[in-house]
């Protein structure tokens, strides 16, 4: 979010718009001129109700989605309008993890096969391509996960194990980002700061940018340097979470802080 001396931005965002039924009566704007930078080593949080726009952002940072206009630019290059064929360094550099891993991994494959599904992508020169058999072992250990979950299939896990799986695919590739949509929003209340420590330790271990989506600002104070607050598509307020968390200027930044639970203390 501030530009950080002898270094480039990874992510460069300008006036990104994003409008569903363009032409039809009652077009709906999902994301509406939301610029951003993206530095390496930064944790940013999104946050925002449902259909504030969030999932949106991400999915044309990814190129998963095509914005209506505005740039994107990563690492310099821009991913607008490119080709897949195009997309080779952005296809590597950046990873996903879903909000629900029972539809995110695919239950016919065993997970040694869903971890090392990345590697096997045409991304990959043949002399680059890492050891599928090795980078699972590694990634597993990474995880928390035993060794034996390799030959097994998602349905033998638990709702945060699958969360495990998925993140350690998504690290496969050895990626420069990490985009988490609402990725412990799904979870059991009692592992989802297992998950979210865990993230934690990963972003550090790797040395990776982490954009973590939510509605949650608790969360994102905990996980995350800076803070992106989206409301109808819009940016209303940006900046450090610490200072946002403890001072909200924005009318819904404070509703969506005020909405925190809170336990309240007896006499």
């Amino acid at each position: 979010m501030t530009a950080e001396t002898g270094r480039a931005p990874i992510y460069e965002v300008r006036d990104l718009v994003k409008v569903y039924g363009r032409g039809h009566p009652q077009p709906v704007t999902a994301v509406d001129g939301v610029s951003l930078d993206l530095w390496p080593g930064e944790r940013l949080g999104v946050v925002g109700e449902s259909g504030s726009g969030k999932s949106t952002l991400i999915r044309m940072m990814a190129a998963l989605s095509r914005p209506t206009s505005g740039e994107i630019r990563f690492f310099g290059e821009s991913i607008v309008g490119r080709h897949e064929r195009e997309l080779a360094v952005l296809r590597r550099g950046v990873q996903l993890v879903f909000q629900d891993p029972r539809s995110s991994l695919d239950p016919r494959m065993r997970v040694a096969d869903i971890i090392s599904e990345p590697l096997r992508s045409r991304i990959w020169r043949d002399a680059e391509r890492p050891d599928p058999h090795q980078r699972v072992a590694e990634l597993l250990v990474q995880v928390g996960l035993p060794p034996d979950a390799a030959s097994r299939y998602p349905h033998q896990f638990s709702g945060g194990q699958r969360q495990r799986i998925a993140i350690a695919r998504a690290l496969a590739p050895r990626p420069k980002v990490l985009i988490a949509d609402e990725a412990v929003s799904a979870l059991d209340v009692s592992v989802r700061a297992q998950v979210l420590n865990l993230i934690t330790d990963l972003v550090a271990r790797h040395g990776l940018s982490l954009v973590f989506v939510s509605h949650d600002l608790a969360v994102v104070r905990h996980l995350c340097d800076t803070m992106l607050v989206m409301q109808h598509g819009r940016v209303v307020e940006a900046g450090n979470s610490a200072e946002i968390y403890a001072d909200p200027q924005h009318p819904y930044t404070q509703q969506l802080l005020a909405s925190v639970p809170r336990l309240r203390r007896t006499s």
